[in-house]
């Protein structure tokens, strides 16, 4: 028995440590995954499949999606930094609160409904119709720039900009407080596309019912809330595959298979985890490199487009010239006219709507953190975009710097679309870039 309790207690660090470390390394990264599903959505919807902006936004979900639906939902358990933060509420709270309320397993199902409802709404009042309803109610976001390790909390901006967010998340943590992983099991869109994809995994909870005992413990133990005890094998879209059944079962009767066979918990959580860690850091790299590369390219058919304009605009500029000499004397020109090229090339007056020159510009990105850029100007298109400094965060940053840019020095604007998962980085980079473009006029 003795024994059987070092690995209880082992498992349990070890998921705790790996919660901490996400916590601290990776806090953004199921944002990441939800804005990812989203903007797949969209692309297929809308037709739209450009490598180079789509693929550093759904890196995470490209990643976290499979591995879901052929392991489970080992991300939601050992990764989440929002399911983490309501672990570590409930825990914390558990000396002031006493003994937790119980749920019973009618009402419990009914509650779990509420997600699959709120991911339809968002899918269709937001994805799709592009309302900005609930543009400042979103807890995530309230959540980023409160609660992020390592950075003071953005007070100010989140009861000015933020106010209900910030009252849907102080709910959700006096909520996780009475009730284990509230958002996860009731409200979190992403746990309801998890729980669809977890269905066909190859993992599973096995515990022979004619080999328990009349405890529960394992039922007891269950986050999600998931009636164990009436199970001899648990594949519920439910479980996070947090294993504190496993941990919990006084007479090691639960245990974790993968297609059928038995596997130590301790390493099939550690090979989940570091596998989507390592795939998620190849794939942003990756996905990083391709995005600058896309925005270099941008540039200099930008640069080229610019020369070519110019050109244009003086090969038209002669050809009015001849025009005029031509009926003075009588003779009919062959010139094309001025309305003419203007359907084939753009006029001097588009070429020329910034002067040619560099200038730097800075704006505000997620956290109130300050970005400055430096933009290039040249026969009056933007033919470069560079970032000079940044104070922004960096995972969020990283993901709206290519699209933002390349879509900037396509559209010839700053006002473009700001990424999905990365908004304010995205709005800070747009701000910098009209500033330094004030200016160029």
């Amino acid at each position: 028995m003795h024994k059987r309790k070092r690995k209880i207690s082992v498992v349990r660090i070890v998921r705790a440590v790996s919660q901490v470390l996400f916590f601290l390394l990776l806090p953004g990264l199921y944002i990441s995954a939800f804005s990812g599903v989203k903007q797949i959505v969209l692309s297929i919807l809308h037709h739209s499949f450009d490598p180079a902006t789509l693929l550093p936004q759904i890196v995470a979900a490209l990643v976290v999606l499979p591995v879901t639906f052929v392991l489970g939902r080992f991300f939601c358990g050992w990764m989440c930094a929002f399911g983490s933060l309501g672990d570590f509420v409930y825990e914390i709270t558990a000396k002031l609160r006493g003994r937790a309320p119980r749920i019973g397993e009618k009402a419990d199902r009914a509650l779990k409904f509420v997600k699959y409802i709120w991911l339809a709404l968002l899918v269709w009042l937001v994805w799709v119709s592009g309302s900005g309803a609930f543009a400042s109610a979103n807890p995530w976001d309230a959540f980023g720039m409160l609660l992020t390790v390592g950075k003071a909390p953005a007070i100010g901006f989140v009861l000015t900009s933020l106010l209900p967010a910030f009252l849907l998340l102080v709910g959700i943590l006096v909520g996780s407080a009475f009730v284990r992983r509230f958002f996860c099991r009731y409200l979190c869109p992403l746990g309801a596309i998890f729980a669809v994809f977890s269905k066909a995994r190859i993992t599973a909870i096995r515990k022979e019912r004619t080999s328990c005992g009349s405890c529960r413990a394992c039922t007891n133990a269950c986050p999600m809330g998931i009636p164990l005890y009436r199970k001899d094998t648990c594949r519920s879209g439910e479980c996070i595959d947090c294993l504190a059944c496993v941990s919990a079962c006084p007479r090691g009767n639960a245990e974790l298979i993968v297609s059928g066979g038995s596997v130590r918990p301790i390493v099939a959580g550690a090979t989940v985890t570091a596998a989507i860690a390592g795939l998620y850091y190849a794939g942003s790299f990756s996905a990083g490199l391709l995005g600058t590369n896309a925005v270099a390219a941008v540039g200099a058919s930008s640069s080229t487009l610019s020369s070519v304009s110019s050109q244009a605009a003086s090969s038209q500029a002669t050809a009015s010239s001849d025009s005029s000499s031509a009926a003075q004397s009588g003779q009919t020109s062959t010139a094309s006219s001025p309305a003419s090229s203007a359907s084939t090339a753009p006029s001097a007056n588009a070429a020329s709507k910034y002067k040619d020159g560099t200038y730097q510009g800075s704006g505000t990105g997620f956290r109130g953190g300050t970005t400055t850029v430096s933009v290039t100007v040249q026969g009056g298109k933007i033919t470069n975009v560079r970032i000079v400094s940044t104070n922004d965060d960096q995972q969020f940053f990283e993901r709206a710097y290519p699209s933002v840019t390349q879509s900037i020095l396509r559209s010839q604007t700053p006002q473009v679309d700001a990424v999905s998962g990365a908004t304010y980085s995205s709005r800070g980079i747009m701000q910098a870039v009209a500033n330094a473009l004030g200016k160029a006029v």
